[in-house]
């Protein structure tokens, strides 16, 4: 081929033999290629070699003029008219390259579940061809489509970790050298706009991809970043922020009819502090942006105070805290109540100061909404008070108080049946008669089988499917109010709460498992 190169005049025999860069074609347009008879076929450092036939002379000088402008110089080859008919052919197998190109990215970027994990592992195998940022990125819109919450790059000895999480559960996915990962941290700071040289502190960041989200629809997808120190290299893990998952309407939302019906009763009042209270990634985010949804009528002035604002929500004023800036949850509070709103979300509870603004918010006309951290609904009581908060104020301001945790939903495409052994047996028809005393008229069948998940290609082995939440819902009645003013014990709260129906995490999950949504040993595990 090389002496083929070096030829100034090619015959059929030496055209057939070039095998060209086609990527080179590009240079001059085919239109061009055909019109004047030339076309390039080669390339040393700046100076690119032409096939042509000449006959074209005055515009071929042009074509020439022009690659010398660019920068290029040109080595002319000449053939025939026969055989240069027979080079334009290669603009064909270009175009079949880039078809097949691009149906390759096609099927990469609609690649979800385990089509998506399976392109992440054919992508790492030739990430040396790639630029680091293409490969990176393209990972990380992957891991996304996985349907996984969230990507971590975790530091170990041997290397870099990079796992997922999927409804709930890690996954190992890859695994980078140190000296590889270097590059492609470099990348992630740079698309999230922190500090590259920084490596010793802790940063936050954000950027955004286009992804196909969980309906099967092509958007933007916002990310958080956090960067943290680690021995050897940073620990870096990227949230995925998904408007599709993390709104919805109250109506599809996973309450039971019952926990529904009170939800949507306590909603409809106008003032008084609602509480969610969840252990770490319990969705908080979906039921509290899907109560706002709801609320947001067009009617009522609903303002939050959120850290950070993961969704922006149209038609209601979000502010977010900045501890930095001294703009702190009791700064924000005061400046909402001049706002004039009539909802206010207090995104999370972490102090007595906190805590004590948004009572004194309820008490003074507002509907309140915030979060704690607490095992349990009741468990929101005493936490409150030993913060501070003074029963007298406290009382009259409660309204409700949700907890939640997460199941992962059992794979419908491998879920079976299966006789529940003597303790899972004993387990379930003791929490049946704890719910059926409470309450004759609930409809709880249970014929000794339970959900066996068993893992198939659909559920990529897991047994599960998405996730659904376990719920109790503490209404705060009058009676409770008079316990928490005289100084009851919880177990008392709990035991009237129970007159009135209250129904615990682990019941309403019992409920969710009758109806084949989970698993025992889900459940378990969970609650």
């Amino acid at each position: 081929m090389t002496d083929v190169m070096n030829k100034t005049i090619l015959e059929m025999s030496d055209v057939q033999a070039l095998q060209p860069d086609l990527s080179l074609l590009k240079i001059i347009p085919r239109d061009v290629c055909e019109r004047i008879q030339v076309i390039v076929f080669a390339k040393d450092k700046i100076t690119l070699k032409l096939l042509t036939t000449n006959n074209f002379p005055d515009q071929l000088k042009q074509i020439l003029a022009k690659l010398e402008q660019n920068g290029f110089k040109s080595e002319l080859h000449y053939t025939s008219s026969e055989a240069f008919t027979y080079a334009l052919t290669r603009f064909d197998q270009l175009q079949h390259q880039e078809d097949v190109k691009a149906e390759e990215v096609k099927v990469q970027r609609q690649a979800a579940g385990k089509g998506a994990l399976a392109m992440i592992s054919q992508l790492f195998k030739k990430r040396e061809t790639m630029e680091p940022g293409d490969f990176i990125l393209e990972i990380i819109r992957l891991a996304f489509q996985t349907w996984a919450s969230d990507c971590h790059f975790q530091p170990q000895e041997s290397g870099i970790l990079m796992r997922i999480r999927i409804d709930g559960v890690l996954q190992e996915v890859l695994q980078f050298t140190h000296d590889d990962f270097r590059k492609y941290i470099q990348k992630l700071k740079y698309i999230s706009w922190v500090k590259m040289n920084i490596d010793y502190v802790p940063q936050d960041g954000r950027f955004s991809f286009t992804g196909v989200d969980v309906q099967w629809n092509e958007r933007k997808i916002d990310c958080r970043v956090n960067f943290m120190p680690w021995v050897l290299t940073e620990s870096t893990v990227i949230r995925f922020l998904d408007p599709t998952k993390g709104i919805s309407t109250f109506e599809k939302i996973w309450f039971t009819e019952r926990t529904y019906e009170i939800l949507k009763r306590n909603l409809e009042k106008n003032t008084w502090i609602t509480i969610i209270t969840w252990p770490t990634g319990s969705w908080k985010t979906t039921t509290l942006y899907s109560i706002l949804n709801t609320l947001n009528d067009g009617k009522r002035k609903i303002i939050t105070l959120e850290d950070p604002i993961e969704y922006e929500l149209a038609g209601i004023q979000q502010s977010q805290i900045n501890y930095s800036k001294d703009y702190t949850y009791e700064v924000g509070l005061k400046a909402v109540l001049r706002h004039d709103p009539d909802i206010i979300l207090v995104w999370e509870t972490r102090s007595a100061e906190t805590a004590e603004s948004s009572i004194n918010a309820a008490l003074t006309g507002h509907l309140v909404f915030t979060t704690l951290h607490t095992n349990g609904a009741i468990e929101s009581i005493p936490r409150l008070l030993n913060m501070g908060v003074k029963p007298y104020m406290l009382a009259p301001s409660l309204n409700l108080i949700v907890a939640q945790r997460l199941c992962r939903k059992a794979c419908p495409s491998c879920a079976t049946k299966r006789a529940a052994n003597y303790g899972e047996d004993a387990e379930i028809k003791e929490s049946i008669k704890k719910m059926l005393d409470m309450n004759p008229k609930m409809n709880l069948p249970y014929d000794g089988q339970i959900l066996q998940a068993v893992g198939c290609d659909k559920c990529n082995g897991t047994w599960y499917i998405g996730r659904v939440a376990v719920v109790e819902v503490f209404e705060i009645t009058d009676d409770i109010k008079t316990m928490i003013i005289e100084g009851r014990m919880v177990n008392e709260m709990y035991g009237k709460a129970r007159e009135m129906g209250f129904l615990s995490m682990k019941e309403d999950g019992i409920i969710k498992m009758l109806d084949g949504q989970t698993t025992l040993e889900e459940l378990r595990r969970v609650v």
